[in-house]
């Protein structure tokens, strides 16, 4: 039974998380950001540069409490894919791209 409770609790933070990058993603618009992952630029990098050092903090903080939970990058783009699926094409179908979002998302989370 717990690991069915687990694998609930990861299913719900990972929907919440995708929420929060929903609003963010409203917030830049939906084509700006579109252009800027078909032009290959990333898009997480672009976010993080526009944040102030105390919401890189802010966001370090809460996605290393989100992995402790077990819940991995991977998991919160397929579900914000979910939520947005005319994002969808961008985040799976150029894998390229898709491995070094996930990279920076990694670096990000080192402390790089």
């Amino acid at each position: 039974m717990t690991s069915f409770t687990t694998r609930t609790a990861q299913h719900f933070i990972a929907i919440q998380a995708a929420k929060r990058i929903k609003r963010e993603i409203e917030k830049a618009g939906l084509e700006r950001l579109k252009t800027l992952a078909e032009n290959g630029v990333s898009i997480v990098g672009t976010y993080l540069q526009g944040c102030t050092p105390k919401e890189r903090a802010d966001l370090r903080r809460e996605f290393n409490t989100i992995t402790a939970w077990g819940i991995t990058p991977e998991m919160i783009l397929d579900a914000v894919a979910l939520q947005m699926p005319e994002l969808a094409p961008i985040m799976r179908g150029k894998e390229a791209y898709r491995q070094a979002e996930l990279n920076k998302i990694s670096q990000f989370l080192k402390g790089s």
